[in-house]
């Protein structure tokens, strides 16, 4: 069988290991960069003042500072573990349960939909043919019934979620499809959850293979986004949520929120179950209920994906994130309420952190805090290192060469001031936005 693009050909584990020790040679000279950012900089803003409302609007940069934390942790960490596949290890395996490999669609993305269907079965019967590892799995695509006539052609398991089928509280767009899906399973040992667009990749299979010998119950892959690349702003930027991965992922699967790219046992997905009423991050709740009873691991390997193609997919993908946090709150406990909300009180500051530039210019040349001008370095520092990665782990999938890199760090610095600007996007239109946008994919 032919995969739709040649350019999923580059989906190996061969790549995917040459991404990770790119990311490990520089892993600590960034690290060093960081400290060495913060007397530089401290010395080209020598001086600090807290004098007025201006001074404190700067304060809100500080904000920042967790991501700061967390990455300077994950470059340390990088520097003591092998994130790369050994083959050698796991060649011969042959795992004796079945994974059900979950698609749930819209209908609207017909040809994504076949593309991923197509790479699952592609690779899945590659690795056996070139590693002998063997993990029997079965395809389902769940979809709503009216939008299926189009999906009954691919060469997977149809399931058709009846007009009037009810979750108990009332779940509403995909966390009703998924807990209709689950309900249907029996006798299941994982699931592995893919959106329609999350393509497999030789890496995909050997990361699940090699996390299937380690008795967890949880697996979460990182997600890079080199499908339908357009080399623009909205593909750039999104290269950003890779970094954020690979941080997370360095330093705890459990902090990971994806609604696809992973997988778990069929007894962990009846236990926390998709109903948790008219929600738009089933995904989120589903991780914070599963983190504090089961097992987290990671899979090595990547799972591949689309960016957004134009600025109003954009805007409304990130809309339906904020959106799904705020539905979430009052199912959350108080310590992840806490978390959450300081998530959303830094991304929601991040325009301070471009406008901040403008104000020291114009007005003075200080900081609000005597130790001020020593964060200043280790915060722009973070977001160039985090652009960098996302460059590095993109670049072999879409042909970039280190020519590029201007262009790609313009692009996403750009792409970071939509960021900045898309929760206040949220706060004045998501008030009225009830429904679930789904991103054109094809």
């Amino acid at each position: 069988m032919q995969i739709i693009s040649k350019s999923f050909e580059k989906f190996t584990v061969d790549v995917y290991n040459d991404t990770i020790r790119e990311l490990k040679r520089t892993s600590k000279w960034e690290f060093v960069g960081m400290l060495l950012s913060s007397p530089v900089m401290a010395s080209l803003f020598p001086g600090w003042q807290l004098r007025s409302a201006l001074d404190l609007i700067k304060m809100g940069w500080y904000l920042a500072l967790p991501k700061v934390g967390e990455f300077g942790a994950s470059r340390l960490v990088l520097e003591r573990v092998d994130p790369t596949i050994r083959v050698e290890e796991i060649r011969g395996l042959r795992y004796d349960g079945v994974v059900i490999n979950q698609v749930v669609t819209s209908g609207k993305n017909v040809r994504t939909v076949e593309r991923t269907v197509r790479s699952i079965h592609h690779w899945y019967r590659e690795v056996e043919s070139r590693y002998a590892v063997k993990i029997p799995h079965v395809i389902w695509v769940v979809a709503d019934e009216g939008s299926e006539s189009k999906l009954r052609g691919l060469d997977a398991v149809l399931k058709v979620v009846p007009r009037d089928y009810e979750t108990r509280n009332g779940s509403m767009y995909k966390a009703r499809a998924l807990q209709y899906a689950m309900e249907e399973k029996e006798g299941w040992e994982w699931v592995y959850f893919h959106d329609e667009e999350t393509v497999f990749g030789e890496d995909s299979v050997l990361g699940m293979a090699d996390f299937l010998r380690r008795g967890l119950d949880v697996g979460v892959h990182s997600i890079v986004y080199p499908v339908n690349w357009r080399n623009n702003v909205f593909s750039v930027v999104e290269t950003m949520r890779t970094s954020n991965d690979v941080i997370g992922l360095s330093l705890s699967p459990r902090g990971i929120w994806h609604g696809s790219g992973f997988m778990a046992k069929s007894k962990v997905e009846r236990e926390i179950g998709w109903d948790f009423g008219p929600v738009r991050a089933e995904d989120l709740l589903f991780h914070l209920r599963a983190s504090r009873k089961f097992k987290y691991g990671v899979m090595k390997g990547f799972v591949y994906e689309i960016p957004p193609q134009n600025l109003a997919d954009f805007l409304k993908q990130r809309r339906r994130w904020i959106a799904g946090i705020w539905d979430g709150f009052r199912r959350m406990t108080f310590t992840e309420r806490v978390k959450y909300s300081l998530g959303l009180l830094s991304w929601y500051s991040a325009v301070i952190g471009f406008i901040t530039p403008v104000f020291i210019y114009l007005k003075d040349a200080s900081a609000p805090l005597p130790i001020g001008p020593f964060l200043t370095g280790p915060i722009w520092f973070t977001l160039l290192f985090m652009l960098k990665d996302g460059f590095v782990t993109t670049r072999r999938y879409v042909n970039l060469s280190k020519r590029d890199i201007p262009v790609f760090m313009a692009e996403g610095l750009l792409g970071l001031m939509l960021e900045a600007v898309a929760p206040w996007y949220t706060l004045i239109t998501g008030w009225r936005d009830k429904g679930f946008h789904v991103i054109e994919k094809n």
